[in-house]
């Protein structure tokens, strides 16, 4: 409970730090910071886990953008199962709004790929005690949407492979 209040509080400032005047959406050269949280898990079947993702891309042309992600989510199943997910890696998105002859300068259509290690621990407390862990390097796809709503800040939604299937957040261009 504490980590969603904390994420409420960021995403509540970074808008208010932020407010201005919505501009159209451009990749060359801007950064792109998205923070969020996740519906859905994938991994064991558990309650009480919420996702929490972030990546960072830098627009190298008008339609490429490349940079990392990252993500985490711990669960409890079976009051004696404690389970942790985690994701890190590189990520790279073409920017579709040409391509689709999107009109909405506010609007940025995106889909990509990423490379990232998946690594998990697994922990067991009964009459004794087991823990395991593991990791390996996976490939997924992504798509989404960014909305502008000032300058600087967007509302963003993806969907996608890697800790959650979808991800909404706010997304900081600079």
């Amino acid at each position: 409970m504490k980590r969603s209040k904390l994420l409420m509080r960021t995403l509540l400032a970074a808008a208010l730090f932020t407010a201005g005047t919505a501009g159209a959406q451009e990749v060359k050269g801007k950064n792109f910071v998205n923070v969020g949280i996740g519906l859905g898990t994938f991994g064991f079947v558990g309650s009480g886990g919420l996702p929490i993702t972030a990546s960072f891309e830098h627009g190298i042309t008008d339609k490429i953008s490349v940079g990392a992600t990252a993500a985490y989510v711990k669960t409890k199943f079976l009051s004696n199962y404690k389970y942790t997910n985690y994701v890190f890696g590189a990520r790279g998105s073409y920017h579709f709004n040409e391509l689709l002859k999107v009109t909405d300068d506010k609007l940025d259509v995106y889909g990509g790929a990423s490379l990232f290690y998946r690594g998990y621990k697994l922990k067991w407390k009964g009459e004794g005690e087991y823990k395991t862990s593991d990791g390996s390097i996976d490939m997924a796809l992504h798509a989404g949407a960014r909305y502008q709503l000032t300058s600087q800040l967007s509302g963003y939604a993806e969907l996608g492979y890697g800790i959650s299937p979808l991800q909404i957040g706010v997304s900081l261009k600079f």
